[in-house]
């Protein structure tokens, strides 16, 4: 291990490497984790997600595949950008004059050092929380039956507004052929297994700023079929009117030590505007250390900076 210039310890695996292992698993982040079913027998069921393993390399490897993500949207995947920050970055060489200043201006705004150190700012360990849920979502195997429609990407920034994630299901067969579930993410770095605090104000802010956030969506620059954009137009409309077609989610991204036994089995006391079987959905994300492992994907969006 060794320490970066904030002074939190971060593994000493070079990009290169951790691409190497990354790739050796699979690619992806659900390849480096278990999911295991929670909550059968409540009312809002929840899912497990724990990292297969603590070891330096799979960590390493867990951290390129979401700072590599990360970088690869925030740049929309142009060579000028993505590219010579990848090349750079794997190769462990810094970018210099106009290059440096062009992808410095994509990095900055959550992975400098001045950012990452104020205390009111969440935007390293949240917004890597964000992209946990992001990709462990997306890489999931589709349900023929109720394929995903749309999956937005995490803010720019943690502490942008609107919702956090959104993910529109299309299901035939259903009184308006698509579903929706509009989700909270919170971090929880305490070492207790308590992380209720943090579920209980997910679900409280869903239930009094969900419709205000579904509101605030812009569809207008989206290429969506005919019936996508219509179902998209309303979602406001059927948040306010509790359609069954709407549901909420809260994930909680955490350190190991602090999983808990009991986790969502409250959901329904505080997300009180929808009430039909499968509106509330929990997960729980759980990394050996979530700041640790923030810190890291950072080192690896700043290497070639």
């Amino acid at each position: 291990m060794v320490w970066d210039e904030l002074g939190v310890r971060v593994a000493d695996v070079s990009p290169a490497q951790a691409l190497a292992r990354a790739t050796a698993v699979g690619g992806r982040l659900v390849d480096l984790v278990r999911r295991e079913p929670r909550g059968d027998d409540q009312k809002c069921r929840w899912e497990l997600v724990v990292t297969l393993s603590g070891s330096a390399e799979d960590r390493a490897a867990a951290g390129w595949i979401v700072a590599d993500e990360i970088m690869r949207e925030r740049t929309g995947g142009r060579p000028r950008s993505y590219g010579k920050w990848r090349e750079a970055t794997l190769n462990g060489v810094k970018l210099t004059g106009k290059d440096h200043v062009l992808v410095e201006h994509f990095a900055k705004p959550v992975f400098k050092a001045a950012a990452a150190m104020e205390e009111h700012n969440h935007g390293l360990a949240g917004h890597v929380g964000e992209w946990l849920w992001f990709l462990l979502t997306r890489d999931l195997p589709q349900d023929p039956a109720r394929p995903v429609e749309i999956l937005g990407p995490p803010k720019a920034a943690v502490n942008d507004g609107g919702g956090d994630g959104l993910v529109v299901y299309r299901e035939d067969g259903t009184a308006r052929g698509f579903s929706f579930r509009l989700w909270e993410m919170k971090k929880y770095t305490g070492k207790a297994n308590r992380p209720d605090g943090a579920i209980h104000k997910g679900w409280t802010q869903l239930s009094t700023e969900g419709a205000t956030y579904l509101g605030m969506l812009s569809w207008g620059d989206k290429h969506l079929a005919d019936d996508t954009r219509e179902f998209v137009g309303s979602l406001a409309e059927q948040w306010v009117d509790e359609e069954e077609s709407a549901g909420g989610g809260v994930s909680v991204a955490l350190n190991t030590t602090a999983i808990p036994k009991k986790a969502f089995h409250l959901a329904h006391e505080h997300f009180t505007t929808h009430k039909h079987p499968g509106a509330m959905q929990g997960l729980v994300v759980a990394i050996d250390d979530l700041e640790g492992f923030a810190h890291e994907v950072r080192k690896y969006v700043w290497t070639a900076l």
